[in-house]
């Protein structure tokens, strides 16, 4: 037993593999009945691998929901919008923000990166 769990032996696994499969339930339905009942080492993979192996549960998948591309509004003056963000090499922040417009490119080097300090920074850029 691992808890309340019966652990399966590498013998058993497929049978119990088959045995959870049975009615083509789906990878989560799968996993959260497994994961009540028994346990093995990469159950959630063994488990993922028997569903994308199935054809018939690939058939009847659910598709993901299509959505239409809805694109940003490309800005008609300088620092209309801007797009900010934070990266870091060697141990050392930087804020980074670009205009949409002009593409122009600001580069802060920061030693703290609290929001505080980011709003410092972004007050300085825009005055």
């Amino acid at each position: 037993m691992w808890g309340a769990r019966v652990v399966i032996p590498k013998t058993f696994q497929g049978h119990i593999l088959d045995e959870l499969h049975w009615e083509h339930p789906g990878m989560y339905s799968m996993k959260a009945l497994a994961r009540s009942y028994v346990w093995w080492p990469k159950l959630d993979a063994d488990i993922e691998s028997n569903v994308r192996a199935c054809a018939i549960c690939q058939r009847v998948r659910a598709t993901p929901t299509k959505l239409l591309l809805h694109p940003w509004i490309y800005p008609k003056h300088p620092f209309q919008r801007v797009h900010i963000d934070f990266c870091e090499d060697k141990k050392q922040h930087f804020l980074i923000l670009v205009d949409s417009y002009s593409k122009w490119v600001e580069v802060k080097p920061m030693k703290i990166t609290t929001v505080d300090k980011t709003l410092d920074e972004l007050r300085l850029i825009f005055a």
